[in-house]
């Protein structure tokens, strides 16, 4: 087995390492640790203090399970229900009268009505019809022609998700703006931020510390988050400073940052015996696989293997697609891997910067790799995430846990 610490060590290390820092932690059902290891450091400052469990990270995409957590919190007490389009008539005005575009790239643009309702298991499973405007050409075009710059990741809400839909709801697949509706539709029905129902509902109630939140200056003070980084064209590491805008919104789709060690105290809860945060039942349903065989979500999903092994490809690189499935919180894994043994069951994503989190209920372990690299999906953090997960299983295999 490839030593995963070495590895990190080789990669953040010298005068001009590949990846500024990276922490990653794992734990079992029972609270053991199965992996701890952090390298490198938070800044490309000479003096830039080294990375460690509590070093504060820019989630991204990771922001989108605490969402989903959210919002099952309110479905677990009867505030909303996943399957109820009322909930989005009532509360997302904005989402609920968009249009859907049926012309093809390159075609004049072209929108009919929408004709099927939209309900929350749809924004928690990208099968809404709402996507990112920089990841389709269309919705670049219909914001330039509205003289709109793309407003994806530097907008405040709702405006920058309200762009017409790709599909009719239900019909298909598009990785986008659903958990920032998500995150809307949390703070509208309970009257309180994003982040203030998910500290109270969430963070206190498995421990987290102050260093998670949506106001950088409150969660990660003077010191400031870990620098997000990407390499230049020699090799060297550069600033990639993000957000592109500093936002007011609570974006749930992607506005935390977060430690690891308090990300991993959210994850060892979803596999804990005694979970607090979710009631079993309530985590069945979290990790039950959402599209049926021969769907249209499903298919086009398992299409858009390059959006989600950018994100998890440590996990789902080496399957075939008929494995991959989607849950509330995440990309689901139906089948075991070969490379890791027991891992159908698991749960992942990941977010921008090269962070991964994964979850296995079952198998009663989870872990958290996080780093501050961009672009998703770069080579030697795919490595060194591979790495990671593989040791990780290991480790489970070896104490007996798997």
């Amino acid at each position: 087995m490839a030593d995963f610490g070495k590895k990190v060590d080789e990669a953040t290390d010298g005068e001009k390492p590949q990846i500024l820092g990276v922490v990653a932690l794992a734990v079992d059902r029972d609270g053991n640790t199965l992996l701890s290891h952090a390298s490198g450091k938070t800044s490309l400052k000479p003096d830039a203090p080294p990375i460690s469990p509590s070093s504060v990270l820019v989630l991204a995409s990771c922001t989108k399970l605490l969402t989903s957590l959210a919002s099952l919190r309110l479905v677990q007490a009867g505030t909303l229900a996943l399957d109820d389009p009322a909930l989005i008539e009532t509360y997302l005005p904005e989402l609920w009268h968009l249009d859907v575009l049926t012309s093809a790239p390159g075609e004049d643009l072209k929108t009919a009505k929408r004709e099927k309702p939209i309900t929350l298991r749809q924004l928690l499973t990208h099968s809404s019809g709402s996507s990112y405007d920089v990841l389709d050409p269309r919705l670049m075009d219909w914001r330039s022609a509205r003289g709109e710059p793309p407003m994806a990741f530097a907008g405040e809400l709702p405006g920058a998700i309200t762009t017409p839909a790709l599909f009719q709801p239900g019909e298909g697949w598009a990785y986008g703006g659903n958990l920032d509706w998500a995150g809307l539709l949390v703070e509208r029905v309970s009257g309180l931020t994003l982040g203030a129902f998910l500290r109270r509902e969430v963070f206190d109630v498995v421990g987290c510390d102050a260093r998670v939140g949506f106001d950088r200056r409150e969660v990660a003070g003077e010191q400031g988050v870990v620098q997000t980084v990407t390499n230049w064209e020699d090799g060297s590491l550069v600033d990639y400073p993000w957000p592109p805008a500093q936002l007011k919104s609570h974006r749930g789709g992607g506005g935390l940052d977060c430690s690891a060690e308090n990300y991993v105290k959210v994850l060892a809860d979803l596999i804990a015996v005694e979970p607090k945060i979710l009631s079993k039942d309530t985590l069945a349903l979290l990790f039950a696989p959402q599209f049926s065989e021969g769907s249209k979500p499903l298919a086009a999903l398992r299409a858009a293997s390059p959006v989600f092994t950018s994100m998890t490809g440590a996990l789902t690189g080496s399957l075939s697609l008929a494995s991959i499935n989607h849950a509330l919180g995440g990309l689901l894994i139906t089948e075991d891997n070969p490379e890791l043994g027991k891992s159908a069951g698991t749960m992942a994503w990941g977010g921008a910067f090269n962070c991964l989190w994964f979850a296995n209920r079952e198998a009663g372990i989870a872990g958290f790799y996080g780093s501050s690299m961009f672009p998703p999906g770069e080579n030697r953090s795919s490595e060194l995430m591979g790495t990671f997960v593989k040791e990780v299983w290991s480790k489970a295999g070896a104490k007996g846990k798997l």
